[in-house]
């Protein structure tokens, strides 16, 4: 075990959740944290508030974690979970009061979650259409986005003119944008 997860692990309080995997809990925390962080943004207006907000949502996913389903999304849960944390940020704070109203906030928390769920399956829409270019166009689009390589160096590397490049970039986005959209219009045919 590192060094920083050490440090991080003697932080946790411990009395809540004997028992629970402390390494386990850190890698699904530390791959939602920018979402969950990011909801709470769309949430709470102020950044210092959001922060007090994360930070509570934080305590309550570590003392919770033994009660969260592994087989469920775990972001989709923080989330959950910092919903609440904001609704007593607001009760707390009265000057949220006149600013949003519970509807609201479950209006705003509705709608990111669907905005999620739709980035979720295009990526994996666009993982599928990936696997029917050509070597060739694959490469590039690593290249292109994969790598701190860059099209300059992608044009000197692959021995071709940058607007070649960027020709077949823009021919690249497209298929995979069609693909994607197909995938999206025949899921919804079901």
């Amino acid at each position: 075990m590192d060094k920083s997860f050490s440090r991080i692990e003697k932080n946790l309080p411990t009395s809540a959740n004997a028992g629970v995997d402390g390494e386990e809990f850190v890698r699904f925390y530390s791959f939602a944290y920018s979402r969950i962080y990011r909801f709470i943004l769309t949430l709470v207006p102020a950044r210092n508030d959001a922060d007090e907000v994360m930070q509570e949502t934080s305590l309550v996913l570590w003392r919770k974690f033994n009660q969260y389903n592994k087989e469920k999304d775990f972001t989709r849960w923080a989330c959950g979970i910092a919903r609440v944390e904001v609704l007593r940020l607001f009760q707390k704070k009265k000057r949220f009061a006149k600013l949003f109203d519970n509807e609201l906030l479950e209006q705003l928390a509705s709608t990111h979650n669907n905005y999620n769920e739709l980035l979720e399956i295009r990526h994996e829409f666009l993982e599928d259409c990936k696997e029917k270019l050509s070597p060739e166009d694959l490469y590039l689009v690593g290249m292109a986005y994969n790598t701190d390589v860059g099209m300059k160096m992608a044009a000197s590397i692959l021995d071709k003119p940058l607007s070649t490049l960027y020709r077949n970039l823009s021919r690249i986005k497209d298929t995979l944008f069609r693909c994607i959209e197909k995938k999206i219009h025949a899921e919804e045919e079901q």
